[in-house]
């Protein structure tokens, strides 16, 4: 089956100097998560920022960056939360830095979705899953002609 994929992230939001990214709950067991937003394009910031407090500055994705992120890692999974509307949205979809950089590198426009990012309203923070996007699609009611 095929996967389930995303617009290529071609830009972040900088609050100052920073990244911003979604804040994740931490695991009791296995890998530790961090993320970032990436936007596809001006109009999906543009929608996260109108649904912010913060002055957020774009800036381009670069592969630099993301190969300096991935050599720096160890054993952290890094994330890259793609097109949220908002600081708050109640589920996000991520890619791993290392499939938008693969992406990237191939010149595609879209990148392989592999991780959910449910909303913990009481922690304001975000669960981290494994996608089951494959499962998702095959549950759904077939289109008809």
């Amino acid at each position: 089956m095929n996967a389930v994929t995303a617009n290529l992230p071609n830009y972040v939001l900088l609050d100052g100097k920073q990244r911003l990214g979604p804040r994740l709950l931490a695991l009791p067991t296995g890998p530790e998560f961090v993320a970032i937003h990436g936007f596809s394009d001006k109009q999906p910031y543009d929608r996260f920022c109108t649904q912010c407090d913060l002055l957020l500055t774009p800036y381009p994705l670069v592969k630099g960056y993301l190969k300096n992120q991935i050599a720096d890692a160890g054993e952290t999974v890094l994330l890259v939360a793609i097109d949220a509307t908002g600081p708050q949205d109640n589920e996000l979809s991520a890619a791993t830095m290392n499939a938008v950089l693969e992406a990237m590198e191939k010149k595609s426009d879209h990148v392989p979705l592999s991780f959910r990012l449910t909303l913990d309203p009481d922690a304001q923070a975000y669960h981290v899953e494994q996608a089951s996007f494959e499962s998702e699609l095959a549950s759904r009611p077939a289109e008809t002609p």
